[in-house]
């Protein structure tokens, strides 16, 4: 990944309260590691906060021209410790662009792949 694309997407991602650490293109997926101070806070990975970074990753496909691949997820706490993951496929973005499914399914499929750390 380059260096300006990566500092899109932390600009992005600071709005949220989100800090990223790291980001890479392995194979089909976009793989990204970021700490949230609202996970840190409550203890676990807010809704709010998965759809806010996915919509981020939606207008860097559609504004800014990246390619639309998977996004794998890791969320830290403030301290790195681990806290979930969580994926947004590719083809659920096509799907939710071409009005193959609506934002609801869209999103009801990213929230069930949230794995929460124990």
């Amino acid at each position: 990944m380059d260096d300006d694309r990566a500092f899109a997407l932390e600009s992005r991602l600071t709005n949220h309260g989100c800090y990223l650490q790291s980001i890479t293109v392995e194979g089909g997926s976009y793989e990204l590691t970021y700490q949230s101070a609202a996970a840190d806070q409550h203890g676990e990975i807010p809704h709010q906060q998965v759809g806010d970074v996915v919509n981020d990753f939606r207008k860097l496909f559609d504004q800014r021209d990246w390619p639309v691949r998977s996004v794998e997820a890791t969320v830290t706490g403030l301290d790195d410790e681990r806290l979930g993951s969580w994926r947004a496929d590719a083809e659920w973005f096509e799907a939710l662009e071409a009005g193959e499914i609506d934002e609801v399914t869209f999103s009801r499929r990213v929230l069930d792949s949230l794995e929460r750390d124990a």
